[in-house]
């Protein structure tokens, strides 16, 4: 039976798919830049510079562009888990405390895995990639 997908075509497939269950329905694209759909109010007119700095980023925006608007205190109560997984809450764990990049575990334009699935496998089951 003569296959309906081409090589790439099939690639292409799969991680569509892979992207799509990784990361939920909130990358998309935005006036021609993936992003977030909870940032959506950051594309309506390509402010970049708001969490970049620059209007023509090539880097990652640093964590004080995220904290101008997330709380790292407010994620950790929001994430804190009980009992014997108390410093499995990525926002404040025992590894790195409330210190750990923005960007280690989070993107904005792209799928990334949490940094601790490296080591681990407890699941936070309303991770945002």
């Amino acid at each position: 039976m003569k296959s309906l997908f081409s090589g790439s075509a099939m690639v292409a497939a799969m991680l569509a798919l892979s992207f799509s269950a990784v990361a939920g329905d909130t990358l998309v694209s935005q006036d021609n830049i993936m992003g977030r759909s909870y940032h959506q109010q950051l594309y309506v007119k390509h402010q970049c510079a708001t969490c970049h700095g620059v209007d023509k980023p090539v880097s990652r925006a640093p964590d004080d562009s995220c904290l101008k608007c997330h709380s790292v205190d407010k994620l950790a109560q929001k994430t804190a888990r009980q009992g014997d997984e108390v410093w499995q809450n990525p926002h404040n764990n025992l590894h790195y405390g409330k210190d750990v990049p923005c960007t280690e575990c989070h993107a904005e334009h792209a799928v990334k895995q949490p940094m601790c699935k490296d080591c681990h496998t407890f699941k936070f089951s309303h991770f945002k990639a």
